[in-house]
């Protein structure tokens, strides 16, 4: 019988050249039980899996390579998540069931889904956490664990530039009106690399989105009141804010 291409190559005193495990599974995602698993190893081991799988030679592990990867990255975000909820529940900020509010339970399944499907973006991540937060909050009315459910649907759509110039636009605040073209200096100073053009380009999607209030007298004046920010930015700039406190206690 000829040798199995995808078998690895093993060594003498049985060892093998993804060591300790066969990740197979997780290349193909075909074991339920893959993410429990994996859960419960560090990081570092999962990063050295990857490290030997690349370096492996077997042709279908190889391939799966970026995969695993993405894979890996999702699980390092799912495992946050869950030691940041575990926290919150030990400390009362949120309660030990959340499925008994819609709008909070809902945020909770649909950050479960983006962490799978898109675990990159640590900014916009973070946005989702922080309007999940407020949405399960204890204490939290009806209507404010709504908004922050319609605030982590906006949050959703936000890449990391977006985010970034939201928060940059707190910083210049002024008592009336200035050109737009100014604006757009100022906060690409902020962020310090002064490309207006990159700052317009996430500006209207912030606009689009009713964080910032839109320009004015043909596009050349902007209203500095509250950095730009409508009532909706502020909402949701202040549920990143708290985010953060909780997140350093």
């Amino acid at each position: 019988m000829g040798d199995d291409p995808d078998k690895p190559a093993s060594a003498p005193g049985q060892s093998y050249v993804l060591a300790e495990r066969d990740y197979a599974d997780v290349a193909h995602l075909e074991n339920p039980s893959v993410i429990e698993r994996i859960l419960s190893r560090s990081r570092s081991e999962a990063s050295a899996y990857i490290g030997k799988l690349l370096q492996s030679g077997v042709p279908r592990y190889v391939l799966a390579g970026p995969k695993v990867a993405y894979t890996a990255m999702a699980i390092q975000a799912l495992s946050d998540l869950w030691r940041e909820v575990s926290e919150w529940r030990k400390a009362g900020r949120i309660p030990e069931d959340f499925s008994g509010r819609e709008s909070g339970y809902q945020t909770w399944v649909q950050l479960l889904v983006e962490i799978d499907s898109n675990p990159i973006d640590a900014d916009r991540l973070k946005a989702m956490k922080a309007m999940f937060l407020a949405a399960n909050r204890v204490g939290a009315t009806n209507g404010q664990s709504i908004l922050a459910y319609q605030l982590f649907g906006i949050a959703k759509k936000l890449s990391s530039g977006e985010l970034l110039v939201l928060k940059a636009a707190r910083e210049v605040q002024g008592g009336g009106h200035d050109s737009a073209q100014n604006w757009l200096a100022k906060v690409s100073s902020v962020l310090g690399h002064g490309l207006t053009a990159l700052i317009a380009l996430h500006e209207q999607i912030l606009v689009d989105n009713g964080l910032l209030s839109p320009r004015f007298d043909s596009g050349l004046k902007v209203d500095l009141i509250n950095g730009r920010l409508t009532d909706l930015g502020a909402a949701f700039c202040r549920n990143i804010e708290q985010y953060e406190i909780e997140s350093t206690r």
